[in-house]
């Protein structure tokens, strides 16, 4: 990735005096040349790494070594970790080894090591004195994850965005809340995070702040550094920092209410002077074009305030936002069985917040000063509860008809067996199916094989003929909106669901096609989606990942990246987050981390040839089909996202077959499909899940050691033949 800073072809000393700084966000790739060709440059091409934080501190140390030799430096390892950690501090050799590499880097893993080590029984070691004498003559002194919590004063040490505003601050590490300690203070401009955005710890950082009376704090991206050369700090890297100024903050901390925050969001290149908090976009950025702006509505989906990722594609919607009509949003976090939650709100102040942006060829970048954020304590009555839970189940505006149906098929009913696709058509009715091929990339193609499909199974069907690229055209004629709303049904057909979505909600707004459909759905009419089309129905849409990948790496921002990427859906489907395929891509575990990482109750994963039929707002479910459908419900209270281990716990999978029905909130189960049949489809996917981890009950039963590095740790309870309790656990952090 490029940056704005201008790398010197070979290292030089650095001056005296002069404080240079590289504070890495965490997970710092070994191929993140701009970051490691500026920690050179500053660092004269010499770096000592003490791997003090990390609980597997010789391969980290060994790995860390390596990935800096490979971008040109003279490097080496100093043993100052573990049981020796306390006396290594007071090693001659060691400390004159920070003397002579003049430069430092501290690894990721437990902040509190390092500090333990420097500072024994409340007095500075003599390995402390060193770096900081090296740092005050200018070497550079540079941290990752846990190595960059240690830079401020105030330091935190543990708890989550959604703990630290409910809980506060607490002194109990057995306990809920933020965990307080104190850093080393080398960075005195404000308090340090990392990992910010993908873990979601705006609210962590605010509290912290709050309860150290700090008024300035930094919260920086993973495989992201800002880096500090004198008085002025610039960002480099994936993505970016975000600036939290709380001077003229309204807080009242006991009631975990602050108001009036100033955020900025500072991207690759930009830069800001540490003595007038001036923050200076990078020289690429401008403002945004009237033809870029991409969205004019709020965002529709119910996203986690605190998952990977979320605040920063809020503050992406307002950047791109029309500021006339839009130009405040928010989020909510829950837990739904307490009724206890927080809001996070954003406004974009017009005259005094300043949205930029670039747009290279590897996406785009943005800038973000001056934006106006609170963060509030809430606490919603049964009621509210009740409201916020149905308040997706799109009627748009309009009370949902009796026999309004969405059914959700697991792949094209084209590919059906013969009575599979027997059992669709009788759910369908003799029409008319109006064809909706948005989703496809050839379109029209798509929509003549469905047509002809449901002609010759004697069910009239007509392409609606609407796609992306003529849906404004569609939107303004009276005419073929008046077609849509007519439908008895609707049938969106499979294809890429990112691609639906902006179809429907149009630069942000839910299109007029889309509320065309709805009225349709609203005044009974079936909605069938197919395929990729079933997770766009969702308000919380599964836009790409693996299995694998949504368990090791967690949420990704885009699909360019490894992980699991989510994103808004139109929302039509209220009650969980759904998706397609489930059997053959062996997708049952990235739905549980979907609905764990963006606090969703509930998952409904579709297997192939089958189809879940949704009545009663969706809350009411049918089998219909070769196999069924698989649901998978979370306990918001027993999992963890939002730190470098992801964990879920006491996840409910359960499998019905065809026949059989559930409702979702009571829990009444009706079943018809033989326990027999079914339970081999259930086997296969509780298999294939256990493939893609670890089975701890077997390594425990054969006595092997289940602490294999990064490994994807799983534990599962038959409860039944058809029902299971599984617990997920992972490491996310390679290295830093």
């Amino acid at each position: 990735m490029a940056s704005t800073f201008s790398a010197a072809s070979a290292p030089s000393a650095p001056t005296a005096r002069v404080r240079r700084m590289a504070i890495v966000g965490g997970r710092l790739e070994d191929n993140n040349r701009a970051v490691y060709r500026e920690m050179r440059r500053l660092a004269g091409g010499k770096i000592l790494i003490l791997p003090t934080a990390s609980s597997e501190p010789v391969e980290v140390g060994e790995e860390t070594k390596a990935a800096f030799a490979s971008h040109g430096f003279s490097v080496d390892v100093a043993p100052v970790y573990a049981e020796n950690a306390a006396q290594s501090a007071h090693d001659p050799e060691i400390i004159e080894r920070v003397s002579s590499y003049a430069s430092v880097y501290f690894t990721g893993g437990d902040q509190s090591n390092i500090v333990s080590a420097l500072i024994q029984n409340g007095k500075e070691t003599p390995l402390l004195r060193a770096i900081r004498q090296a740092f005050k003559e200018g070497g550079l002194l540079a941290g990752s994850s846990a190595g960059a919590a240690i830079m401020s004063k105030a330091m935190i040490l543990g708890g989550t965005s959604f703990e630290s505003v409910i809980h506060g601050v607490s002194d109990d590490p057995e306990k809920p809340g933020l965990l307080m300690g104190e850093g080393l203070g080398f960075f005195p401009h404000g308090i340090v995070d990392q990992h910010f955005i993908k873990r979601g710890r705006l609210a962590r950082l605010v509290v912290a702040m709050a309860h150290a009376k700090q008024k300035r704090g930094f919260g920086i991206d993973e495989n992201t550094a800002l880096l500090v050369d004198g008085d002025t700090a610039r960002v480099c890297g994936e993505y970016g920092v975000f600036f939290v100024d709380m001077r003229r903050a309204d807080i009242d901390a006991p009631a975990s209410r602050f108001d009036q925050i100033r955020l900025s969001y500072l991207d690759d290149g930009d830069a800001i002077d540490l003595k007038s908090f001036v923050m200076t976009a990078a020289e690429s950025k401008r403002r945004v074009r009237k033809s870029e702006i991409a969205y004019r509505a709020p965002l529709r989906s119910q996203r986690n305030a605190f998952g990977a990722y979320a605040i920063y594609d809020l503050i992406a919607r307002l950047v791109l936002g029309e500021q006339a009509n839009y130009a405040s949003d928010g989020l909510d976090a829950f837990d739904p069985k307490t009724g206890v939650g927080a809001r996070v709100d954003f406004q974009r102040v017009k005259r005094s917040s300043r949205c930029l942006i670039a747009t290279p060829t590897d996406g785009l970048r943005m800038t973000a000063i001056n934006m106006r954020t609170s963060i509030r304590k809430q606490t919603l009555d049964p009621a509210a509860l009740a409201t916020r839970d149905q308040k997706s189940a799109r009627g748009f505006g309009m009370d949902l008809n009796e026999r309004s149906r969405l059914i959700l098929l697991g792949s094209s009913p084209i590919y059906f067996e013969e009575r599979e696709q027997h059992d669709i058509i009788k759910l369908i009715g003799e029409g008319p199916v109006g064809v909706f091929a948005a989703a496809s990339a050839e379109a029209r193609r798509t929509a003549e094989e469905h047509v002809d499909f449901f002609k010759r199974n004697g069910v009239e069907a007509i392409d609606l003929g609407v796609t992306i690229d003529n849906v404004e055209y569609a939107a303004r004629n009276p005419e073929i909106l008046d077609k849509i709303a007519s439908m008895r049904s609707i049938f969106m057909c499979g294809g890429n669901q990112i691609r639906l979505v902006e179809t429907l909600l149009h630069r942000g707004e839910e299109s007029a096609v889309l509320q065309a459909i709805a009225s349709a759905y609203a005044h009974g009419a079936a909605l069938i989606a197919s395929s990729g089309a079933v997770s766009a129905l969702s308000g919380v849409m599964i836009a790409g990942g693996s299995t694998y990948e949504a368990l090791r790496y967690g949420v990704a921002s885009d699909l360019g990246h490894q992980g699991l990427v989510i994103q808004e859906g139109v929302g039509l489907f209220a009650s969980g987050i759904a998706d397609q395929n489930i059997l053959t891509a062996r997708r049952l575990g990235r739905l549980v981390v979907a609905c764990a990482e963006e606090n969703e109750r509930f998952g409904i994963g579709v297997c192939e040839e089958s189809a879940v039929v949704a009545a009663k707002s969706g809350q009411e479910l049918t089998a219909v089909g070769r196999y069924g459908f698989v649901t998978v419900e979370t306990d918001p209270t027993d999992k963890d996202t939002a730190t470098s281990r992801f964990m879920a716990r006491n996840v409910k999978l359960n499998m019905y077959g065809p026949g059989d029905s559930v409702n979702l909130y009571s829990g009444h189960v009706a079943r018809s499909a033989d326990p027999a049949a079914l339970k081999p489809i259930f086997d296969q996917l509780i298999d294939d899940l256990l493939r893609e981890g670890v089975d701890l009950d077997l390594l425990e039963r054969t006595g092997r050691d289940p602490a294999a590095r990064h490994a994807v740790k799983i534990r599962l309870r038959r409860d039944s033949d058809l029902a299971a309790t599984v617990d997920l656990e992972c490491a996310r952090e390679e290295k830093d």
